[in-house]
């Protein structure tokens, strides 16, 4: 059986919060409206306290709904992004003015060498931007051609996923991948095809990823979601906005402080995104962060009437 609740006016609900402010402590918990005339479930929260709950919204509108093949590979250094730092003539190690994790800027001295044919000492400067991820030698000791130290910069990445043969055929240069690892998601395309080495009939697909706020770091295990095909639909909403309530599916609809949940019919879907035939209109606010706390709250206040 449906549990309804009803909207009070706005100067009633005024009235409600004054009365409650006075007779019993503040206490940030959920609200869901009463049974009404309207037969119509709700859930109340304020802007801020949703904001504390990390409830997000976003635009609901049309979207791309891709058939994908799931490939699986690791994150790689871009080798240009990789500078073994040695010194030019042999010498004494004057000076190593770096440490292992230090962050260097192009240009940036990072050791003093005292060459051995002339006595003079001369600079070694960073030939890149990055972080010192190895560190060979330290004052004192001879530098004579061997790494001193290895700078990487991290801003562009690989991302080399398996393609196995059976699938091989639908993989070509070009098609846009979505790489996702736990809750970190990129988007990017195949650059090219690559054969793996040795006798393995497996193909590398390699994949750039731009790498600007450092969240993907080499040797990470990633999914990669190829788009085979793709089509666009006149409404879509992301997936963690789909919530299951009484048997029907159902996304929450923001008005104003009002979270409504909204019946919908399912269209097509991939991993990220599903098709809305019917139940939203484009422009409405819908839930997608957090959605299972409405949910929750909406399931409590039914038991609790059961009761």
């Amino acid at each position: 059986m449906n549990i309804f609740r009803s909207v009070f006016s706005y100067n009633h609900w005024r009235l409600v919060l004054l009365f409650l402010t006075i007779a019993v402590p503040p206490a940030q918990s959920l609200q869901a409206a009463e049974a009404s005339t309207e037969h119509e479930e709700v859930v109340e929260i304020a802007s801020a306290l949703a904001r504390e709950l990390g409830i997000g919204t976003e635009t609901a509108g049309p979207g791309t709904i891709n058939r994908s093949l799931l490939l699986y590979g690791r994150t790689m250094p871009d080798p240009q992004g990789i500078s073994h730092v040695s010194a030019r003539y042999p010498g004494l190690i004057v000076s190593m003015e770096v440490a292992l994790g230090d962050r260097v800027e192009e240009g940036q001295v990072v050791a003093t060498i005292e060459a051995n044919n002339s006595l003079q000492n001369y600079e070694i400067r960073a030939p890149l931007s990055g972080i010192t991820v190895e560190k060979h030698a330290n004052r004192g000791e001879l530098a004579s051609g061997q790494s001193l130290l290895t700078i990487a910069n991290y801003d562009n990445i690989w991302v080399d996923l398996t393609v196995f043969p059976g699938d091989s055929q639908q993989i070509r240069s070009g098609m846009s991948v979505t790489i996702r690892m736990d809750d970190r998601v990129a988007e990017s395309a195949i650059r090219y095809l690559n054969p793996s080495q040795g006798e393995s009939p497996t193909v590398v697909a390699r994949v750039p990823l731009e790498n600007l706020d450092a969240i993907w770091t080499p040797g990470l295990l990633v999914e990669g979601f190829v788009h085979v095909e793709s089509e666009q639909v006149a409404l879509a909403v992301k997936n963690d906005a789909l919530q299951t309530y009484e048997n029907n599916s159902v996304v929450f609809v923001l008005e104003g402080e009002t979270y409504k949940p909204r019946i919908v019919t399912l269209g097509s879907s991939d991993p990220f995104s599903t098709e809305i035939l019917a139940g939203l209109q484009a422009g409405e606010q819908y839930v997608v962060s957090n959605s299972y706390i409405l949910k929750a709250d909406l399931e409590k206040e039914g038991t609790e009437h059961e009761h």
